[in-house]
């Protein structure tokens, strides 16, 4: 669907819903056309869509059912600055907060909800904001540009810094507890991808180990109740056991019996060959109500399949040829919500565990 400028323009002033779009595809629900580059998206706690828009330089929330553009916020003008990207959307665990990274636009919006008034912008000079996740508890707030940044979590004030140069992914493990920094490391002769386990109490590592690859990784997130932690390449998704255990913290004189964290990462990286929809976003994928059964979007290819390796803690599900950007789940309703920046807001089914096609 193309569509001229002038069209555009006239869809954001006058449009209070969101045409159909007839489909196919089996495994749609519900689609709409938006023709104003849709880019990340969140669910919010009674079921609304919220869907960034980088043409308007605006987020919309969307009724479900209908359709029905309920709240509209502009972020930016056009005629001013049209440089947010609208990267990544998160809601806070109650759902009251959504936190936007905004890519080259080198800033995140924090906005309340469901009223999508802006709370506060957090702005890093220089540095392009790929992802911005909420602590689960409500501490932090942390961004991922050149370095990973710790906000307090309001995002008034910077707390510190995780000195780990160019990461490419994080994730937050439910409880909070551990913070997941992906990110390349020299070994010597090679260049390969790592993954640092951080403890968020003291924001000590507490772990790090090769992820068995030299691939940029697009996504990160744990799963299976923090005990396996999931990463995305374009082509590739890895799964690597996360063991939790106390450890006594020795001393010269030997045990002191003060009890410590010890996080060990299993030996094996489980992975499997993917093809992530082109141009897609770090939200490709996401958990759904099990918490071991995880959905990416994938483009229709030759190549793909379930998890090689023993052990493996979650189980691959792929919402299989299409183009999404961007997934969210909607745990009310038990459906996936995606978005198309050729145009389009998508409720899907989810699909069954390996391969859905």
């Amino acid at each position: 669907m193309l569509l001229s400028f002038a069209a555009v323009v006239a869809f954001a002033e006058t449009t209070t819903a969101l045409d159909p779009a007839p489909t196919r595809d089996r495994k749609v629900i519900r689609r709409f056309a938006l023709p104003e580059d849709p880019r990340g998206v969140a669910i919010g706690a009674d079921g609304t869509i919220y869907v960034g828009l980088a043409r308007t330089q605006s987020v919309i929330a969307v009724d479900p059912a209908t359709g029905a553009i309920k709240n509209r916020v502009v972020l930016d003008h056009e005629e001013i600055a049209a440089t947010k990207e609208l990267v990544t959307l998160r809601t806070d665990r109650s759902r009251s907060r959504l936190f936007i990274a905004n890519g080259t636009d080198e800033s995140v919006s924090i906005l309340s909800l469901p009223d999508l008034g802006v709370l506060r912008e957090i702005t890093l000079e220089g540095e392009i904001v790929r992802d911005v996740i909420p602590d689960p508890l409500g501490r932090y707030v942390y961004v991922l540009g050149r370095r990973v940044r710790v906000f307090t979590g309001d995002g008034a004030t910077e707390l510190r810094t995780i000195d780990l140069a160019d990461p490419m992914a994080i994730a937050v493990s439910s409880n909070g507890e551990l913070l997941a920094v992906v990110a390349p490391e020299n070994f010597g002769n090679a260049v390969a991808t790592s993954v640092s386990i951080i403890e968020t109490t003291n924001f000590s590592e507490v772990a790090r180990d090769p992820l068995q690859t030299d691939k940029t990784i697009e996504g990160a997130l744990f799963a299976n109740r923090d005990r396996s932690l999931v990463a995305l390449a374009r082509d590739q998704l890895f799964e690597k056991p996360v063991v939790s255990r106390p450890a006594r913290a020795m001393t010269a004189e030997g045990t002191s019996g003060a009890m410590r964290m010890k996080i060990d990462f299993g030996d094996l990286v489980n992975s499997n060959h993917v093809c992530l929809p082109e141009g897609s976003g770090p939200q490709a994928a996401t958990l759904t109500r099990t918490d071991d059964l995880l959905v990416y979007a994938e483009r229709r290819c030759s190549a793909s399949g379930t998890f090689s390796g023993t052990n493996r803690g979650v189980t691959p599900a792929s919402l299989y040829g299409i183009s999404a950007y961007a997934l969210a789940y909607d745990q009310r309703s038990n459906n996936l919500v995606a978005t198309d920046r050729a145009g389009f807001l998508t409720i899907y089914s989810v699909p069954r565990a390996a391969i859905a096609k």
